[in-house]
């Protein structure tokens, strides 16, 4: 009777040993993170490709309103993450996707600048101090108006300027920021802009 029950112990050893690999090779990893723009501000509908460095198949997912996305079921390992947005500098990142950690991906997207810029610092100012805008020649420009102030960047197509107003403190629904402003300057030497129909001289 003794041999018989010798016989299933080592079954029953050898099924766990096949059955701890299978869970451990079927084990999955994940990975979060959250795309920003240069002024902390989440960016929505980015497109967030994972491609793997060796096993596994390609994911994409899209960021959510805060800018956050993660993904589930990677095959542990090193995996290339490149997010896209229209009108944003494209990033990649290489990181580890691993079952035990899950430290956050975090991208900070510059934006494209659109169309052309100033030479150097220009600035328009309206008579009573406001509205007044400040451009720079990086590509950026500030502005105040009579509820608030702003930042963001611009780009000049022939005598419109687009603005991306990425930050403002003011009312939350004055600026969409998914939305440029657009401006208009009176002629090519750039003498005056108008904005919200009020013309504003070069300061």
């Amino acid at each position: 009777m003794r041999r018989p029950i010798l016989r299933l112990c080592v079954v029953v050893a050898t099924v766990g040993l096949v059955f701890g690999a299978t869970v451990e090779s079927e084990a999955q990893a994940r990975k979060r993170g959250q795309i920003t723009d240069e002024w902390g501000n989440g960016l929505e509908g980015v497109t967030v490709l994972a491609e793997p460095e060796r096993a596994g198949s390609p994911q994409t997912v899209t960021t959510d309103d805060d800018g956050n996305f993660q993904f589930m079921n990677l095959v542990p390992g090193d995996w290339a993450f490149t997010a896209t947005l229209d009108g944003y500098q494209g990033l990649q990142q290489i990181a580890a996707a691993s079952i035990s950690s899950q430290r956050a991906l975090n991208f900070e997207m510059p934006v494209l600048s659109s169309g052309g810029r100033f030479r150097e610092r220009t600035e328009f100012e309206g008579e009573s101090d406001t509205p007044r805008f400040r451009f720079e020649e990086d590509g950026t420009f500030e502005f105040e108006d009579a509820d608030g102030e702003g930042e963001g960047t611009y780009g000049i197509v022939a005598l419109n300027a687009v603005l991306i107003v990425r930050d403002y403190d003011g009312p939350d629904d004055k600026f969409n920021l998914q939305a440029p402003v657009v401006v208009e300057f009176a002629n090519n030497q750039f003498t005056a802009m108008t904005h919200e129909g009020v013309q504003i001289p070069k300061k």
